[in-house]
């Protein structure tokens, strides 16, 4: 049977994490799947840990010269020779029938751009299920509902067609939303398909290491999220849309931005940003379009509250948030919405 999807974990140095994403991977179901583990030249236990494991649909990469986040994804996205692919982060993991159910969506709807599946989002203990949209949808029906704040795509849920991802070449230097910016051009392509069980798990805070996303600067940040918003605004007067369906999207867009970078601060200070830091960003941050009284109550909740109270709150609102969504709910749109993840590690 010819492979159809192709799981890859990009690693590098966390040898503790890769075991149970490994093991999420080899127990698919799914037969027709190749299991890429490519380590970016670690010097841990990566290598030991991997000679543990022998099956027909592994296969292992070691690079000896440790290159790039973008670097490293194009090297995997060059050696892919399944038609879809999955990258995994070394942290997340997947249900057994994540493999199986997508490649039977692509196989019903071959016009899809991508899909993605229903994904619990991990904070510390807590558990929050992310929002997710019908089977099918339009390119301008998930985008507009995208940045209203009721779907969520996780990277370790989201399957493309490997030349597209050929296609759009490395991760740009200037780009630290690796994730978003792949699959917001792509899926401007066409239809966005949908699984909404929920078949990935995305480390959205961990105890004993964050993301590392948490920690990259907010001005950065809220410029790239900018400019990613009004690129696929480019892509959808493309499209067509209608001046009040596009009014709505880019008043969505700006309170989308603006909730990302409150965010933002608020990570800052839980992976350790003074508080004198927090403050000299706060008014060239005020300068972006688009704020509302919540994101203000978010940014200033930030800048006052102790590091571990943050995080405690953090934690709780998801635990809340989780206890009473369901899978077509939108995610938390509080304190631990709008997270936007790295591209391959």
């Amino acid at each position: 049977m010819t492979p159809r999807l192709t799981i890859a974990i990009p690693t590098y140095n966390r040898a503790t994490l890769l075991r149970k994403s490994l093991e999420s991977a080899l127990a698919q179901t799914a037969s027709d799947i190749v299991i890429l583990v490519s380590d970016n030249g670690s010097t841990d236990g990566t290598q030991a840990l991997l000679a543990e494991y022998s099956d027909s649909r592994l296969q292992k990469i070691r690079r000896e010269v440790t290159v790039s986040r973008a670097e490293h994804g194009a090297l995997i996205y060059a050696a892919i020779e399944t038609e879809f692919l999955l990258i995994l982060s070394d942290d997340d993991w997947l249900e057994p029938d994540f493999a199986r159910e997508v490649i039977k969506l692509c196989d019903e709807h071959p016009e899809l751009s991508f899909l993605y599946t229903g994904c619990i989002e991990h904070y510390d203990d807590a558990e929050m299920p992310a929002a997710v949209g019908p089977r099918i949808e339009s390119s301008l029906d998930f985008f507009a509902a995208h940045y209203a704040g009721q779907r969520q795509v996780s990277w370790c849920a989201c399957v493309t067609r490997a030349r597209d991802l050929r296609d759009l070449g490395p991760q740009p230097a200037d780009r630290m939303m690796g994730d978003m910016y792949f699959w917001t051009k792509i899926g401007l392509k066409g239809p966005i398909g949908c699984v909404s069980r929920r078949l990935s798990h995305y480390s959205a805070l961990r105890p004993a290491g964050d993301n590392e996303s948490r920690s990259l600067p907010i001005l950065a940040w809220g410029a790239e999220a900018r400019l990613l918003a009004e690129e696929v605004m480019h892509g959808l007067d493309a499209l067509g849309v209608g001046p009040e369906a596009r009014v709505a999207i880019a008043r969505d867009m700006g309170h989308y931005t603006t909730r990302s970078i409150a965010n933002q601060f608020l990570w800052g200070r839980i992976s350790g940003m003074s508080r004198a830091a927090c403050l000299r960003l706060v008014w060239p941050c005020l300068k972006f379009k688009g704020w509302t009284a919540e994101a203000l109550v978010r940014l200033a909740a930030a800048i006052i509250l102790p590091r571990a109270m943050s995080r405690k709150l953090v934690v709780g609102a998801a635990r809340k948030k989780g206890m009473r969504s369901h899978p077509a709910t939108p995610g938390l749109s509080g304190l631990v919405g709008d997270r936007l993840e790295l591209n391959a590690r």
